[in-house]
């Protein structure tokens, strides 16, 4: 049945895909401007919205900062470059000025919007003053600097710091779309000169990544990630100045719409995953604006395609609304959850696909959750607000064409789900009710250690009853620090194993991984991964002849493992567990526990007593900064940065082939001790004798899972 349906909704895909494959952009722009921000004929909609309708809080909460706090905001001058802006030649101090650069940009156009938008509303001339003064000032700053002769004009050049220019070049030229009519020749001239060499420079430095050989769900050509998220405004950019920079704008839209249309996006396909993780599907917010421009002209691929249908579910299946972690980079001291502005996102998504599942979800937001809401909370602290309130108002004010949809009880969708574009399973207890679920996530990728993803080929997460229990150790500081490179980026920080000290390469697509069963029975949910390739990237030429791991969710209660690794000569094996806070180990019983604030884990290996080395350990290899630790920098992060705490178990003796059964037990009272054990009979049968009276007698083969 399951085959089935899976050919059904390929086929399914392949239709729309194929339709909306012959869709030309441009038959669809409309004939005059604005065709961004709030498009040409909406604009007395979009003040009845803001005024008496929906978007009225909103409204209010931006233009009350707007009148408090930003309108004798100052231009900023030109920011100066700071030495070479390699990531590899950052420390955390260059890192703060690399993220003063975009701050600063960030405070201009959003100052530029909101001014912009307000103005829109009332017609009142002081802020339309201060949406030219920051549009047309920041049309003067240099491009191209020359650093290596010092501190000089420029850094907010893509080719400098394409962060800051990103923030500028995707809504400067939207607001200059909503103003063209109000400037004069003479600053039409001045605005547009500076435009098109900024859109030439960041046109060509995203072609220069090969994005056009890009492929939808691929790494056969390699991808960056920047140039991927900047490519929306390309699009936007090319249709707020289609009139203006005719030869260059229609380019440029023409190689975002065809982008978006056929290619889109290359770290996920129609399952809706996306390969570098969680933290980084938020990037979907920058291309999801350029989805709700083509809703706003009525373009037929907007959020059309099976990726944009089906995308909301990574979230709703792998965030959690409390803090945990995730597999992939996490700025968050290591650290993700359903944040507001996921939520917010999440209920677009909802009404633009009348999905009543991705509202429920949204719901589930922390009402504790210290973040506000970026469709409530006015300009904010503008610099770090991304996307900001403006863009949501416009955002919410576009997907309001669409009927409210009704909440649906995430109860009623299956407890599992399979992310076959990307490698990832994930498994829930009570889908929608995380103070009672059980949740596991299990990887192995096709996308292998390349951009933001890890060395994590056949490992997993498991989080419980509010908290995580078995976690991945994934602190990032900033981008390439001697933490995040000597850890985050190493398998011994996962919860996986290591064959003789070493695990996969780092940032290599070669290192792939391979999910090649997912099976659903009346008492299980069953996975098995194959890690051999990732595995073979650091040892010699064809010494690895296997590495899989099965992983069975029984009963929705608790998990059992088989590691099979067989080399071609004799290894050790080392089995890795991470958590939190405390964890413990006990060589007789074969027990490991890892304890939470509330809840906790006990870990049972299935062998003979005796056969392990063990390690414990609650500190890194390479420290996280101190900086950071105390606060100093970066001081946003909701989460504590803090040193985790690892189990490695080794094997005594060497073998050329090791079979480990484990079975892991999440508690929902740390105080409750699990009496759980688990043995192997003569049979090769796993005996678990569980903590509510029961015994399961358990086969688990390459072809069957029985379980008695």
């Amino acid at each position: 049945m399951f085959r089935h349906l899976f050919i059904r909704l390929a086929a399914a895909s392949f239709t729309i895909g194929s339709c909306l494959a012959q869709t030309n952009g441009f038959e669809h722009v409309p004939a005059s401007g604005p065709r961004t921000m709030v498009v040409a004929g909406q604009h007395e909609a979009f003040r009845i919205y803001c005024l008496e309708g929906a978007g009225k809080e909103a409204f209010d909460r931006i233009k009350s900062d707007l009148d408090n706090v930003y309108m004798v905001f100052p231009h900023p001058e030109d920011p100066l470059t700071y030495g070479d802006p390699e990531p590899s030649k950052r420390d955390s101090f260059k890192t703060d000025r690399w993220r003063a650069v975009q701050d600063l940009a960030g405070n201009i156009a959003g100052i530029a919007e909101a001014a912009t938008l307000v103005w829109i509303v009332t017609g009142e001339q002081r802020y339309l003053d201060k949406a030219k003064e920051f549009l047309l000032t920041s049309t003067d700053w240099a491009l191209d600097p020359d650093w290596r002769s010092g501190s000089v004009p420029g850094a907010t050049d893509v080719y400098y710091n394409d962060e800051g220019n990103f923030r500028l070049w995707r809504k400067l030229p939207l607001v200059y779309d909503q103003l063209r009519d109000q400037l004069t020749p003479a600053e039409k001239e001045r605005v547009l000169d500076h435009f098109r060499e900024r859109g030439e420079r960041t046109v060509r430095w995203i072609r220069r990544s090969n994005i056009s050989g890009l492929k939808r769900n691929s790494l056969e050509v390699r991808p960056s990630s920047h140039p991927v998220r900047f490519m929306a405004m390309v699009g936007l950019t090319g249709l707020a100045l289609w009139d203006d920079l005719p030869e260059q704008a229609r380019d440029w839209y023409d190689f975002a719409y065809k982008f978006y249309r056929d290619q889109f996006s290359p770290f996920g396909g129609d399952a809706g995953g996306w390969a570098e993780g969680n933290a980084y599907w938020r990037g979907t917010f920058e291309h999801a604006g350029f989805q709700d421009i083509l809703l706003a002209i009525g373009d037929p691929i907007a959020y059309n395609l099976p990726f944009w249908k089906n995308t909301g579910y990574f979230a709703l299946y792998n965030v959690q609304p409390y803090l945990h972690t995730t597999f992939g980079d996490v700025s968050n001291a290591g650290h993700f959850n359903l944040e507001p502005v996921v939520a917010d996102y999440m209920n677009h998504l909802g009404r633009v696909h009348q999905n009543g599942y991705f509202v429920s979800y949204a719901a589930l937001l922390d009402p504790n959750e210290p973040r506000e809401s970026p469709s409530l909370m006015g300009m904010g602290k503008l610099a770090r607000t991304y996307p900001t309130a403006g863009e949501f108002l416009i955002r919410n004010f576009i997907g309001s064409r669409f009927p409210a949809v009704a909440p649906a009880p995430l109860s009623e969708l299956p407890p599992y789900r399979f992310f076959d574009d990307i490698g990832l399973v994930s498994m829930h207890s009570a889908l929608g009710d995380p103070d009672n679920d059980i949740h596991i996530t299990f990887k192995s990728s096709p996308y292998g250690s390349f951009s933001h993803s890890h060395p994590d080929q056949n490992t997993f997460i498991i989080n419980g009853y509010g908290e995580g229990l078995a976690i991945n150790s994934a602190n990032r500081e900033f981008h390439r620090s001697p933490h995040h490179k000597q850890w985050t980026w190493q398998t011994k920080s996962k919860n996986g194993i290591l064959i003789d000290g070493e695990g996969q390469e780092q940032q290599d697509k070669t290192a792939t991984g391979e999910i090649t069963r997912f099976e659903v029975g009346d008492r299980y949910m069953w996975t098995t991964g194959d890690a051999k390739v990732a595995y073979q990237t650091r040892q010699p030429e064809g010494r690895v002849q296997r590495v899989t791991r099965d992983l069975v969710f029984i009963d929705r209660r608790y998990v059992v493992l088989r590691d099979r690794v067989e080399t071609d000569d004799e290894s050790h094996l080392s089995w890795l567990l991470h958590g939190e806070m405390g964890m413990g180990w006990q060589n007789l019983d074969q027990r490991a526990r890892i304890e939470g604030e509330k809840a906790a884990l006990t870990a049972v290996l299935a062998t003979k007593p005796f056969t392990w080395f063990a390690a414990v350990s609650d500190k890194y290899p390479a420290p996280i900064d101190p900086r950071y630790r105390s606060k100093e920098t970066y001081a946003w992060v909701t989460a504590e940065w803090q040193d985790h705490v690892s189990l490695t178990l080794t094997t005594r003796e060497p073998s050329t082939a090791h079979t480990v059964f484990s079975v892991l037990w999440p508690e929902p009272d740390r105080k409750s001790v699990a009496d759980v054990s688990a043995k192997m009979d003569e049979q090769g049968r796993l005996h678990v004798h569980r903590p509510d009276g029961k015994t399961d007698i358990i086969t688990l083969s390459d072809k069957s899972l029985i379980i008695e």
